[in-house]
């Protein structure tokens, strides 16, 4: 079946490089807010193809345009050490916690997405709902974090988060260990899906939906 729905294949200029990126889009008018997905952990299926982030991207290409990326080292992205593995370099990010030039090269995504978004949204899946939560700054109108790690990485920063806000959990989560309370008051919503685990597997347009209507209804406010 034909996309209904542009699809361009991009480079962004970064730290390591460039990153591999896509955008989805239903014109070439560069108007209006984007939405940016980050993916989870390169090492859990985090590309700009998870499941998760592809279900996201085409329920929100009909509204607002969708920019799509990889980390460094994944895909097409650069590769600041090719002789390592992608496993090999990025268990080594792990064991160190070393995750600031990730980050920086989230911010250089958004600094890139403004030459086709008047502004724009920030959602990250598992794993990148922490890097995004770490870039956000003030150009982005609103955080979404899908399956957040609370347990696994330190969500602190949720505390002095400036615009709204929207958590959706998983209720069999591993990565949660209880960790709910994590999710400060000052969020706009959180939600948690019932009898869903990290993946979302066959959940997918359900976790999108909800992700539409919170964010169609920052839009609409903003009329």
């Amino acid at each position: 079946m034909a996309m209904d729905f542009n699809c361009t294949e991009v480079t962004i200029p970064c730290e390591c490089g460039q990153l591999e990126g896509r955008l989805l889009s239903k014109s070439d008018a560069q108007q209006g807010p984007g939405l940016i997905i980050c993916p989870p952990h390169p090492l859990l299926a985090g590309t700009m193809d998870n499941n998760v982030v592809q279900a996201i991207a085409h329920a929100m290409v009909a509204t607002m345009p969708v920019l799509l990326f990889n980390y460094r080292a994944v895909g097409k992205s650069s590769h600041p050490q090719p002789d390592l593995t992608l496993l090999e370099y990025w268990h080594g990010l792990d064991e160190r916690k070393e995750y600031g030039a990730v980050i920086r090269e989230v911010g250089q995504v958004m600094e890139w997405s403004l030459g086709y978004f008047a502004d724009f949204h920030l959602l990250g899946y598992s794993f990148g709902s922490y890097i995004a939560l770490q870039a956000m700054n003030s150009q982005a109108l609103s955080y979404t974090a899908i399956s957040p790690p609370l347990a696994e990485h330190d969500f602190s920063a949720l505390e002095n988060l400036k615009r709204p806000g929207y958590v959706i959990l998983a209720e069999k989560d591993e990565f949660l260990e209880g960790a709910v309370q994590q999710v400060p008051e000052n969020v706009h919503c959180l939600q948690i899906l019932k009898g869903a685990d990290h993946l979302f597997i066959k959940r997918e347009g359900e976790v999108a939906a909800r992700v539409a209507d919170f964010l169609l209804n920052i839009e609409k406010r903003s009329l």
